[in-house]
């Protein structure tokens, strides 16, 4: 599921971002931008984008794409917890009180990873319990952006995340 939607039904139709309310601000996941998505992403409101990829990924040319458009960017250098290298979670804590920190001040964050969406689905479940929502309503939340968002993670995957979230100390 793409975050926001190219189709265009009529010419008076926008794209529209399936945002999250979080705090006060929104947060939504989406596909990895390509050069053409920044000034879109920035005309719907998106505030910060936060990549959640190693620079073997392309992130310094998301950073730039991000920055030329004026939209600020957070880098989130995660690699999948059953990686033989896993983000340290003194890092990822960091990283959840961040965003946090960014929403409770009104941003609109875009949260992506590569086509898989698989390691933002995981952050966002991670912010959800940060944030002290409860694991069914988190879960749902992550439906929201559409059944893959959820349905392709692994309960143990869910749990590391989950438990992540509820550990992070709050800064």
């Amino acid at each position: 599921m793409q975050a926001f939607d190219t189709k265009d039904d009529s010419p008076k139709t926008s794209p529209k971002i399936a945002w999250f309310s979080l705090r006060a601000g929104k947060i939504c996941l989406g596909k990895k931008p390509v050069e053409n998505d920044f000034k879109q992403l920035k005309s719907l409101g998106v505030t910060h984008i936060a990549t959640v990829q190693t620079s073997e990924e392309n992130a310094p040319i998301i950073r730039d794409n991000s920055t030329a458009a004026g939209i600020d960017w957070l880098w989130v250098p995660f690699m999948h917890p059953s990686s033989e290298s896993p983000t340290e979670d003194v890092h990822l804590h960091q990283y959840l009180h961040e965003l946090s920190q960014m929403l409770s001040e009104g941003a609109k964050i875009y949260l992506h990873c590569d086509g898989s969406q698989h390691r933002c689905s995981l952050l966002f479940y991670a912010l959800c319990h940060y944030c002290r929502i409860p694991s069914n309503s988190a879960y749902s939340a992550l439906h929201s952006f559409g059944a893959s968002a959820a349905n392709n993670l692994l309960r143990s995957e869910l749990s590391w995340a989950a438990e992540l979230g509820h550990v992070a100390p709050k800064m």
